[in-house]
């Protein structure tokens, strides 16, 4: 937890906000109405903007293109996903690495980028000396990609997940999340992965350590009590809830420890009233 939880009276001097992006500024395929706004209007008023995701399927420039598309004038430097930090881990502790890929073009295109040789179910051998078994968000799993995963960790390749999400937003509810396919790789290994993406911190204290921030001026603004709430409280910097994703703000009010908010507000737009007020 931050050593002064943030309050609506020192939300303004927080100079760099870091937002996650399913249910806060998109649900599904839709925009979150007001976020856009919200976001430029914090820039304009000289704050940094970042953007952390558990999505692990997509490229970096695959978000900054839709951020674009939204109004939000995104840089490739300020998107953060456990993609990236998982692929800055296997960079730090392997070299030229043997890879096997459970998850879509997003984490595979990143894992080539550092040199790492990437097998799926399509193209592996049963014989590969696979080093690591990488888990995410795939909305193809199978019983086969469940078989090799399962096969090459108890081999000893080292298991890592981008993130345990259960679910994410979609239009009209939720859906499974890559924590659901990482809990049945657990389940057949026997192995807990080492995870990359929230509530660990490892996304949000890169951005700290690149950009010399302190963790009294930072602040995560999520939709998850289990993911971005947790996450901030890990990382030691402010935590923002709003009500446009997963979690009520009833649900908010009741919680504890880590997943408990230091503020609560139902959209981005009844943020940006208080800061400025």
């Amino acid at each position: 937890m931050p050593l002064v939880p943030l309050t609506s009276q020192t939300l303004s001097g927080v100079s760099t906000f870091i937002f996650d992006l399913d249910g806060v500024i998109w649900r599904g395929e839709s925009p979150v109405e007001g976020a856009a706004a919200s976001v430029e209007q914090l820039k304009q008023l000289g704050k940094r903007c970042f953007y952390a995701t558990n999505n692990s399927a997509r490229s970096p420039q695959w978000f900054v293109d839709r951020l674009q598309s939204m109004g939000i004038n995104a840089q490739l430097e300020e998107i953060v996903t456990s993609a990236t930090a998982t692929a800055s881990f296997i960079a730090r502790n392997f070299s030229t690495p043997s890879v096997y890929v459970v998850g879509e073009e997003g984490i595979q295109s990143l894992l080539r980028g550092i040199g790492a040789e990437v097998f799926t179910v399509d193209n592996v051998a049963p014989s590969e000396e696979i080093e690591v078994v990488v888990a995410g968000i795939d909305r193809t799993f199978n019983y086969e990609k469940l078989k090799w995963a399962q096969q090459f960790i108890l081999r000893g390749a080292q298991f890592i997940a981008t993130n345990r999400d259960a679910t994410f937003p979609v239009e009209g509810g939720v859906v499974p999340g890559a924590g659901s396919i990482v809990a049945a790789i657990e389940t057949a290994s026997g192995i807990v992965p080492l995870s990359m993406g929230k509530p660990e911190p490892a996304m949000l204290l890169e951005i700290l350590a690149s950009y010399n921030l302190q963790p009294a001026e930072v602040a995560i603004i999520g939709d998850r009590l289990d993911t971005d709430i947790a996450c901030g409280s890990r990382a030691g910097i402010g935590t923002v809830l709003v009500g446009t994703g997963v979690t009520s703000l009833e649900t908010g009010l009741e919680a504890t420890g880590e997943q408990k908010p230091d503020l609560l507000f139902a959209d981005l737009p009844t943020m940006m009233g208080a800061l400025v007020s």
